[in-house]
């Protein structure tokens, strides 16, 4: 060994070599990477665990926002007589809709436009007060209100159509003649 030891002490500047160029950049990014790698595996258990979590607030808001929150008509009889007064006002609502969407307006189809987009609109309010009686399951009130709305929708319906209907009876041509047998 004692050789050894004094031929590397004698040829010590032939041992010495430089580092080859960029090679400090590549050794640094090399240990950048696998601190990163050790930081992400570290990291997956608490990611599992995140994500599954959020599953479950998701699908449990999932279910409070799909279930529903109105009582249910065999258990109160005022639910189910509001159904059946609902789908009455809702089944004529929809009639009448219908008969003013078939008219024909004299001269101006842009009347007949806004009018069927106002009756459209209106049923905003009445989405409205279905939020307000989820949040608010068997309110009087908000079931009064629901059937006011139909009922005041029918009602504007009904008068839109008997005005067109004399509208359309006047400009009729009138016969002149009578007939006597």
């Amino acid at each position: 060994m004692d050789k050894l030891s004094r031929y590397i002490q004698t040829h010590r500047e032939d041992f010495e070599v430089d580092a080859p160029e960029g090679h400090g950049e590549r050794f640094l990014k090399k240990l950048n990477h696998r601190h990163r790698r050790s930081l992400l595996i570290r990291a997956r258990p608490v990611l599992k665990i995140a994500g599954i979590t959020l599953l479950f607030i998701l699908s449990g808001l999932w279910i409070l926002e799909h279930t529903n929150l109105l009582p249910s008509p065999e258990k109160d009889p005022q639910i189910a007589e509001f159904k059946e007064t609902e789908n009455y006002y809702a089944t004529q609502v929809s009639q009448k809709y219908n008969q003013l969407k078939h008219m024909k307006f004299v001269g101006d189809t842009l009347q007949k436009q806004i009018i069927l987009k106002e009756f459209g609109s209106m049923d905003s309010v009445y989405y409205q007060l279905q939020k307000d009686l989820k949040m608010n399951p068997g309110d009087e009130r908000i079931l009064h209100a629901m059937i006011e709305y139909y009922q005041t929708k029918l009602n504007a319906l009904n008068t839109i159509i008997n005005q067109l209907s004399q509208i359309q009876n006047n400009n009729k041509p009138k016969s002149h003649e009578k007939t006597n047998l």
